[in-house]
């Protein structure tokens, strides 16, 4: 009996009507991109792709998506900053707990721990069910484990709902990062992310509005029901998480093959746009080998130790409230102060974005000047005297936001092909944010107070560490495009195998673009810098 490869190879020169000048080779379609079928059965059905129909289609690809989207950058900026304002709403006293024995800085170690646990499963589920239904089922616990918090008791019980959130939220960010990057191609991609993350901060003036109300109306003995306005918080986040989690369970896509918003001829431009540059959509089999690549790649290895050094001084945003409070100002001027850090957050963005699409710095050096204000904030704080007020609080404001999570985030995925990998490679760059998020309230230990200085020396260093990691990478992947682009030059690179998949019986011929391969496997992919 002749070998199934044999036999299948047959059946597709029987079908294809005429005879191949090779053997053509048969590809499981497990192998190939989600959207390989749909893309070759299309492509001749369709127009030719125009520079002004390019535009049209990746304006209208920004505004229907990220209308979705954006809601979900909102509910994770709210949720990320509802503990800090709690903290001088009275949830000390509530649930017994203490900032002078740590235990306020240990809910946020528990919620990174549990971002720890869940983030290579979250990726392995994701890519199984798809990422509109990872996404919206995280968002449906994440409003039940809010909703929960009002009736906590303990501190343990704190504790205990802390850790289910950090499992609940973990993957959201890498899921909608690669969401977006299923849409535009890798030079687009960043700037989408910014633009992304930036109506998110817009979250964070909405909750510091919310909670100065409670807090006036909490001391005013005003609040329905005699619930503490901490609580109150939590509810009102609670019920929007779901009433955005609603919406998006209809109408949110996994890839632009289910994008209600495109035509057919839009679907295939959109794939279009990608596959010319290498760069994959998406593919639901898990391939083991991907994974083992990950980690054998130094390039990984830069992009993980950069959010490491990166997310080391991101507690001290949650700190704001209790440093402010510190300085000899009431909660509820803390909390006004609190409407700065996200307008400034705004601003730091949309500045980020304009320079990734206007100018030719690329997302490394941009990522690397995006550390500047934080930096000088941090100089501020440890030079200013403590009589200076206005010096440090602005010191505070200037240097807890930059946009460089979401820039070498997604930078780690537009450099990365194989879906399997790019998964792999986002989640351990949130893996290792979240060990850094362990550690980083450890810095902020009560005997420090209220000056803070030696956590404020530590903060700076690390904003001078990350963007040096920034340049190291940048450097890296320029060489090793370079090589690529040498051996493309001493190799016949111009021919692909001829490969078909078999979809039912219908043969469809294909290229190594609909491949599921990795970068180190396709050295025409070029690394965006």
């Amino acid at each position: 009996m002749a070998p199934i490869s044999e036999k299948r190879e047959a059946d597709v020169q029987a079908t294809s009507g005429s005879e191949p000048s090779h053997d053509p080779y048969v590809v499981d379609m497990r192998n190939t991109d989600d959207t390989t079928y749909f893309y070759n059965t299309n492509k001749d059905k369709v127009g030719p792709l125009t520079p002004e129909a390019e535009g049209r289609l990746v304006r209208k690809n920004f505004w229907c998506l990220l209308s979705q989207t954006w809601w979900i950058s909102f509910l994770i900026h709210l949720d990320k900053s509802t503990l800090s304002q709690a903290s001088t709403m009275g949830l000390f006293e509530d649930v017994h707990m203490s900032k002078e024995k740590n235990e306020f800085n240990h809910l946020f170690v528990l919620f990174y721990a549990g971002y720890l646990v869940a983030l290579w499963p979250g990726a392995w589920i994701s890519q199984r069910v798809g990422h509109k239904y990872f996404i919206t089922g995280s968002l449906f616990l994440w409003a039940l484990l809010l909703g929960i918090h009002p009736a906590v008791k303990t501190g343990k019980q704190m504790m205990a709902v802390r850790f289910l959130l950090g499992m609940t939220e973990s993957q959201i960010v890498p899921s909608t990062a690669v969401l977006h990057q299923a849409f535009f191609p890798p030079k687009k991609s960043p700037w989408v992310q910014l633009l992304w993350w930036a109506f998110g901060s817009m979250a964070n003036v909405m909750l510091t509005m919310i909670a100065y109300k409670l807090i006036v109306d909490d001391k005013s003995g005003v609040l329905a029901g005699g619930i503490h306005s901490w609580k109150w918080l939590h509810i009102i986040c609670a019920l929007l998480t779901f009433a955005i989690f609603i919406p998006l369970l209809i109408f949110l896509p996994n890839s632009p093959l289910d994008a209600k918003w495109l035509s057919t001829e839009e679907k295939v431009h959109t794939i279009q746009l990608i596959r010319e540059t290498h760069a994959g959509i998406s593919n639901s089999t898990f391939k083991w080998s991907q994974v083992r690549e990950s980690f054998t790649d130094l390039k990984s290895w830069l992009f993980i130790f950069h959010m490491f050094f990166n997310e080391l001084p991101n507690n001290t945003s949650q700190q704001l409230p209790l440093i402010v409070v510190g300085f000899g100002f009431t909660p509820a001027e803390s909390a006004l102060f609190n409407i700065i850090k996200p307008i400034w957050g705004f601003i730091l963005i949309i500045g980020s974005a304009t320079l990734l699409y206007s100018t030719r710095l690329g997302t490394g050096y941009t990522c690397a000047i995006s550390y500047v204000p934080c930096f000088i904030g941090g100089i501020i704080e440890l030079a200013s005297p403590w009589s200076n007020k206005v010096a440090l609080v602005v010191g505070t404001q200037i240097s807890t936001f930059k946009p460089s999570y979401l820039l070498g985030l997604s930078w780690a995925g537009t450099t990365t092909t194989g879906y399997t990998k790019k998964l792999c490679l986002m989640s351990s760059c949130i893996v290792a944010a979240s060990v850094a998020n362990m550690i980083s309230p450890e810095f902020w230990q009560s005997k420090y107070k209220p000056r803070y200085v030696l956590p404020w020396a530590f903060m700076t260093a690390f904003w001078l560490i990350s963007p040096m990691m920034c340049i190291i990478i940048r450097f890296y992947l320029q060489r090793e495009n370079k090589r690529r682009e040498r051996l493309l030059t001493e190799t016949d690179t111009d021919s692909e195998k001829d490969e078909v998949i078999d979809a039912g019986g219908q043969i469809v011929h294909i290229g190594d673009r609909d491949l599921d391969k990795t970068d180190r496997e396709n050295l025409k992919f070029m690394y965006p810098l």
